[in-house]
């Protein structure tokens, strides 16, 4: 009995693998596949009866319950019902005394194949060895049990003799059965994914936006995209076969071994790597390309092949490059601008730290470069600070940093010091450098150059030290007369703690009232009458006391407090010239010093001061306005338009300091300027026959002759005056008359004196 059930299972088993192989081709032809898989099934149990163990006429066994109770289990419901109609129509058609229960065996063990299939779907069951063997036993054992239905006899022939074998036999092959079906399945799945895989792989190598280039194991080309092809310029034709070194790395030594150190890079790591190289196109242009490297690994998770994305960012490097240099550098000069000079810095003090050494920090501003700038245009002032920029290249080092830190502003470090003192050396001979000659087209131009140093670590610890020190030395050498270098001291920065003080104490000097006009006579040196005055500013600081206009004017021009200030004044002089001309002289006059940077505000505006004098009821002529030359000199349209204001109101016009600038007699008849003042430099060492005194004859007949009146300032001796009167000059005003006066006490001294002081005869 046994060995007929294992020769009918060995059939069994043989025609499995047509359906397996009937699986394999119609794999993904769904309803084709089911219908034909059920018709396999079904006559795979039309065979199985061919020759079946008959235990009486009638009453036979086959194996249809493992291949039908399996059918449900892989095949689902289409499956099992085409394999049961088919299996129990042939039953039916061989009759006998055991037709029924043999169609009920069809129906049951097609019933519980797709009850173990819905356990397994709902994760309640799996398909594994042990429970497919539990599954074979409950189907032969509901088969025995559904056996019971036959006649009595049979039913303890079949118990006695049957049984036994059947389970035995059955249970073990239907278990064999489901794991050959499953390792088929699996097997079609794998190969299934992998297709897709490789499917969806071609696909995306063929549309990437990228480059896409697979290579075998030796790193020789197998598939080379439309984008490779314009990346590169090969054909997949010519690129197929090829080795990636004589590619695209041809004649690049130094490409091809950093691609080397990336594809051991694969073989080691079995990971991704990223990398960027320049390389070769066919027609011999070296472009810069990023690349995106995936190993494909075998089983064992060996290298078999690469897949490599690349990417031609050849104009996006470009691009960065241009951004980074204009982040960094001068678009003028081509040098590092103050971002790249801080990070050198930084640079350098680490350096200098670990080496012992020291860093010489120099801090450049070249003299009188603003007038230049000014008189011959911006265009001509670039050109100069490109040649500026060239010879300081030419003197120093190529590992010394040179940056332009703004306008006329240049730093240069020096690092890898061993002694400070070699400093001295390098500094006075660059300001001799840079004193020499610039031939700017057909000019040539001299500019001199104030340099402040500071030394790290010596003078200062940290990059915001060293910057705010060698700013401070730059600014001193530039009050001593520039053309010179000057080394930080700490007394500098006291000066400059100082300094900022004085500037946050005079941003609340004019709102707090604390400025006040003191009165200098302007005397007729005919005379002796005082009709004249100059006004004075003195700050009354609350700490300090009384302060002049020269600690805190110069101050006021920087932080354009000025404005403020000078508009104060003018409208305080006013007021007094009111007053004295009621009470004096109806003709007395004050005359008012201005700044050169009220002449260049925007919002500077002489019909305000007109404006004041009106609701006065004061003509023009109570005021007298004193410029400097170099007002004159670097007149502009804004400039030119005050001063015909002035002239237009009958606005006096002084020249304050005459002889110390570059004013011009044009200038003088131009503008109609009402008097030139001498400088007390010229009147400080008169003495007959000296050269002071010619130069001020010279300037008092020059005036005459254009009909301007002039004012000696500075005169202390009875000498200066009479040497000044001789000479025939007009006013003027010094200590030998007074010193300046607040207002009560100069009004006091004029009526004590009659209004004019008593000259000699």
């Amino acid at each position: 009995m046994i060995i007929g059930f294992i020769n009918l299972l060995a059939l069994l088993l043989s025609l499995s693998f047509l359906h397996g192989f009937i699986f394999r081709f119609l794999h993904k032809k769904h309803h084709v596949e089911k219908v034909l898989s059920g018709i396999v099934f079904g006559s795979i149990c039309v065979v199985g009866m061919f020759s079946p163990v008959e235990f009486s006429p009638g009453v036979i066994f086959d194996p249809r319950s493992v291949v039908l109770s399996i059918s449900g289990l892989f095949g689902g419901p289409i499956v099992a019902i085409i394999a049961a109609v088919i299996a129990g129509g042939y039953r039916l058609f061989l009759g006998g005394g055991g037709i029924y229960v043999g169609v009920t065996v069809i129906i049951a063990s097609v019933c519980m194949g797709l009850g173990y299939r819905h356990c397994v779907q709902k994760g309640w069951a799996k398909i594994n060895v042990w429970q497919l063997l539990l599954f074979g036993l409950l189907v032969h054992l509901v088969v025995i049990l559904i056996f019971t239905r036959l006649p009595a006899i049979v039913v303890a022939g079949v118990m006695s003799t049957v049984a036994i074998p059947l389970v035995l036999t059955f249970t073990p092959a239907t278990a064999l059965l489901g794991l050959l079906l499953k390792d088929v399945e699996n097997r079609l799945k794998t190969e299934h994914a992998l297709r897709e895989s490789e499917l969806k792989l071609s696909h995306h190598l063929r549309n990437t936006p990228l480059a896409a280039i697979t290579w075998d194991r030796n790193f020789y080309v197998t598939q080379w995209n439309k984008i490779a092809e314009e990346i590169f310029g090969y054909s997949a034709e010519e690129a197929i076969g090829e080795h990636a070194t004589d590619l695209i790395l041809k004649a690049d030594s130094k490409a091809a071994a950093e691609v080397g150190q990336v594809f051991a890079a694969l073989w080691e790591q079995k990971g991704g790597e990223r990398s960027n190289n320049d390389n070769v196109t066919k027609d011999g242009r070296t472009i810069n390309c990023e690349w995106y490297n995936t190993p494909i690994l075998d089983d064992d998770g060996k290298l078999i092949a690469v897949v490599s994305l690349c990417d031609d960012v050849t104009v996006r490097k470009q691009s960065e490059l241009i951004i980074w240099q204009q982040a960094h550098y001068d678009s003028l000069t081509g040098l590092a601008n103050r971002k790249m000079a801080n990070d050198k810095l930084d640079q350098a003090i680490k350096v200098a730290d670990r080496s012992n050494k020291s860093i010489a920090f120099l801090f450049l501003d070249l003299d009188g470069f603003k007038h230049i700038n000014d008189t011959q245009g911006h265009a001509f002032g670039d050109t100069l600070l490109l040649e500026v920029s060239k010879r300081l290249r030419s003197y120093f080092r190529e590992v010394d940093t040179l940056a332009r830190f703004g306008g006329d502003e240049f730093v240069i470090i020096v690092g890898g010091l061993d002694s400070p003192e070699k400093v001295d050396l390098i500094a006075s001979d660059l300001v001799k450098k840079m004193a020499e000659p610039f031939k700017i087209g057909q000019e040539t131009v001299y500019i001199s150059t104030s340099v402040g140093i500071t030394i790290y670590p010596q003078d200062a610890s940290d990059p915001v030290a060293i910057l705010r020190n060698a700013d401070q030395a730059m600014y001193a050498a530039k009050n001593n007369g520039g053309n010179r270098f000057q080394y930080f001291t700490p007394s500098m920065q006291q000066s400059a703690v100082s300094r900022m003080a004085l500037i946050s104490d005079l941003r609340t000097a004019l709102p707090r009232n604390q400025f006040q006009l003191y009165y200098q006579p302007i005397v007729d040196l005919v005379n002796g009458d005082v009709y004249k005055t100059e006004a004075l500013i003195r700050w009354n600081h609350p700490d300090k006391g009384l302060i002049g206009p020269v600690v805190f004017v110069s101050i006021a021009e920087e932080t354009k407090l000025i404005l403020g200030i000078g508009d104060w004044v003018f409208h305080e002089a006013s007021r007094q010239a009111a007053r004295w001309r009621a009470s004096l002289r109806p003709n007395f006059q004050i005359s008012i010093n201005t700044s050169p940077v009220q002449y260049k505000n925007d919002t500077f505006s002489v019909k305000n001061w007109l404006e004041h004098l009106k609701t006065l009821e004061l003509p023009g002529d109570a005021i007298a306005v004193e410029i400097t030359e170099g007002i004159l000199v670097e007149s502009g349209a804004s400039v030119d338009k005050i001063l015909f204001d002035f002239r237009e109101a009958n606005i006096q016009v002084s020249i304050d300091d005459f002889g110390t600038g570059y004013s011009s007699l044009s200038s003088l008849k131009k503008f109609g300027i009402d008097y030139l003042k001498i400088d007390k430099s010229f009147v400080d060492n008169l003495a007959p026959d000296s050269n002071d005194l010619a130069l001020c004859e010279a300037m008092i007949g020059m005036a005459h002759k254009l009909d301007l009146k002039v004012i000696a300032e500075g005169i202390e001796t009875a000498q200066q005056r009479d040497l000044l009167i001789a000479a025939g000059c007009d006013y003027g005003q010094g200590y030998l008359f007074s010193k300046p006066l607040p207002g009560i006490k100069f009004e006091t001294l004029l009526k004590s004196i009659g209004g004019h002081f008593r000259l000699p005869s």
